[in-house]
């Protein structure tokens, strides 16, 4: 919700072909007034959708409600009903009509709207790219993106690369040339085209730098085919700002972690092993939509099981394809009121593999906890509010062991919980 762009005309062109997912049936948005804005309605027009659908979009993801978000596994519904019955007006996507076996094409799709770059802002959007595969999937192993225009680079904490369903593919770091290099390796499976975004983490203190102009732009890409089409790709230039008032969030030790070393048995089940109070500001009431876990411990995933992130008593749950990061996605997110709290904690159950290993859940960087602010929709950095120190576990990390320090990696360490196989003691008959 909040793109703008002719694929959203084309979406809204879809929905409006089948009355039980219109997106209205009069004024902007309704049949043959199509807009290019992705707002409320289109978002619960997507939901019907989904929802009508549910057995190839919702089901496979678990989830029992539509999200509004247009996702991979919507989007790939959206495109098989498109094949079969053409939307009137419609163009075959550059994915549909590619047949190169070995390729990677660039294009320029809608480009964020302007708006500003506040203090501490996290995932301001600055530039969209298209990426079409030919016949065989194609792996982008680098990307090379440039500030340019009259800024600082010491404006930004970081840039990311992000995927069409918000999901940070990859960090840079502006160098003494402006650029920032994404290393991190991914897939455009082929005979689709995916988007992609650069957004920018902002500074907490961008009083040096009000009213500046950045933009980014795209220069290289290494891939695994030819890259093919124009580059450079530049998007949209925002303006820096220093005195609008984002929200604001805070973390202390949740009263369900252990806050100290634990020893359990192997098939113990619904074992809390770390856990974090988050409490937002005055500022805006704060939306969740995901926490992703880092399992530091001895124990691979195969010994672990029914591992859940619990949100003030409501259960979500988490899953790993790599046994290592475990992430809780809450459709639909979680809001957070202004100086409200919420408590979230991550349980399991031990399997009889795990004896004698260990198993320790950290929150390696404060931005695995998904925020966004309700009012202004940008990204909010979570901050530690006590509980701190330099090292050791159960507490948020920072360069001097206060509040006032930088956080460092984990953001959150958590307590060490060791498996015990247990003993036998006798057998009677």
């Amino acid at each position: 919700m909040g793109n703008t762009g002719p694929d959203v005309t084309k979406l809204q062109q879809f929905l409006n072909a089948d009355p039980a997912t219109m997106i209205t049936s009069d004024g902007p948005g309704s049949p043959g007034q199509e807009t290019t804005k992705f707002g409320m309605l289109t978002k619960l027009a997507v939901t019907k959708f989904q929802e009508k659908y549910a057995a190839d979009i919702l089901a496979p993801n678990g989830l029992s409600k539509g999200t509004g978000m247009v996702g991979a596994a919507t989007r790939a519904k959206l495109n098989a009903l498109c094949m079969a019955n053409p939307v009137a007006g419609a163009t075959p996507s550059p994915a549909a009509t590619s047949s190169a076996p070995d390729t990677l094409t660039v294009s320029m799709p809608a480009q964020p709207a302007s708006t500003l770059a506040p203090d501490g802002a996290l995932y301001v959007p600055f530039t969209n790219i298209t990426l079409t595969a030919g016949a065989n999937d194609v792996t982008v192993n680098g990307m090379t993106v440039e500030r340019v225009g009259p800024s600082s680079d010491q404006a930004f904490a970081d840039v990311d690369l992000m995927d069409s369903d918000g999901n940070a593919i990859s960090t840079g770091y502006l160098d003494s040339n402006h650029h920032a290099k994404f290393g991190d390796s991914f897939v455009v499976p082929a005979g689709t085209s995916q988007t992609y975004s650069i957004v920018g983490d902002m500074q907490a203190d961008l009083s040096g730098y009000d009213a500046q102009m950045a933009t980014f732009q795209v220069d290289s890409i290494d891939a695994s085919a030819p890259v093919s089409g124009s580059l450079p790709v530049r998007g949209t230039e925002q303006t820096i700002n220093s005195s609008l008032v984002i929200g604001t969030a805070t973390a202390v030790l949740s009263p369900n972690d252990p806050n100290s070393p634990t020893t359990h048995y192997i098939n113990d089940t619904g074992i809390r092993f770390s856990g974090i109070r988050i409490t937002e500001g005055s500022e805006e009431d704060i939306s969740m939509g995901s926490i992703t876990w880092e399992q530091v411990g001895t124990a691979a995933s195969s010994d672990i099981t029914n591992t859940n992130v619990v949100i003030d008593g409501i259960s979500y749950p988490a899953t790993t394809s790599d046994g290592r990061y475990y992430t809780a996605t809450f459709p639909p997110p979680i809001i957070i009121k202004k100086g409200n709290s919420s408590d979230a904690y991550i349980e399991g159950d031990l399997l009889p593999s795990a004896a004698n290993r260990t198993v320790e859940f950290d929150i390696n960087s404060a931005t695995d906890v998904y925020l966004t602010g309700v009012t202004y929709g940008y990204g909010i950095y979570l901050l530690p509010g006590g509980n701190t120190a330099t090292a050791g576990n159960s507490a948020f990390l920072t360069t001097d062991g206060t509040t006032d320090g930088t956080s460092i990696t984990p953001f959150f360490a958590g307590s060490v919980a060791t498996i015990d196989p247990g003993a036998l003691i006798s057998i009677g008959h």
